[in-house]
């Protein structure tokens, strides 16, 4: 049996979580259409919104916690292991399809369902939680995805915009791509 490629892998996991949440939208009464647009307000709004991600990522790459080297070294290992070998246009489309499926899933799906329910900050805080759970590598990693996902959560409420936190996920997994391959790995 021939094991699928860890592109088509990541193409499948992303892209599915995009369909299944698409799908699943009519069935919640959402509809993402009215909460997915873009423009150039859209865009501006998304460039000011990626460098506060960027920044806490370099910051914690200087931070000499144990918790966050061990972190970088697992991430670079498996980066390496499995997207290494990838051009940077694969990259981008992993990074895209990631930005694209758990946004559409955990923002769109979860989010706003949770939101009639409950509440906005509590639906962010419940959609968060399920977010860093699905990261769970360590603690420490779930903990930062868990943070991360209360800013796209709260970029999400403030601009009743779906595209503005896709792209913020996107290109935020795209520059930590890049910036594994091209920087040394911590000692």
């Amino acid at each position: 049996m021939l094991l699928m490629s860890f592109f088509r892998q990541a193409c499948l996991v992303e892209g599915g979580l995009a369909i299944v949440a698409i799908l699943a939208a009519p069935f919640v009464g959402i509809d993402y259409w009215t909460h997915c647009w873009c423009d150039g307000k859209t865009l501006q709004q998304t460039a000011w919104a990626i460098l506060p991600l960027v920044a806490g990522y370099c910051v914690l790459q200087m931070l000499p916690l144990t918790c966050l080297k061990q972190i970088d070294q697992f991430v670079r290992t498996m980066y390496w292991q499995y997207m290494g070998h990838l051009t940077l246009g694969q990259l981008a489309v992993i990074a895209t399809l990631a930005g694209l499926g758990e946004e559409f899933f955990f923002r769109g799906l979860i989010q706003l369902g949770l939101s009639d329910v409950c509440g906005v900050g509590l639906a962010i805080l419940l959609t968060s939680l399920l977010f860093g759970l699905a990261h769970a590598i360590t603690l420490t990693y779930v903990i930062l995805a868990f943070i991360i996902s209360l800013y796209l959560g709260f970029l999400f409420d403030w601009t009743d915009n779906l595209f503005v936190p896709i792209a913020v996920h996107a290109l935020y997994d795209f520059f930590v791509f890049l910036f594994i391959r091209l920087t040394p790995q911590r000692t």
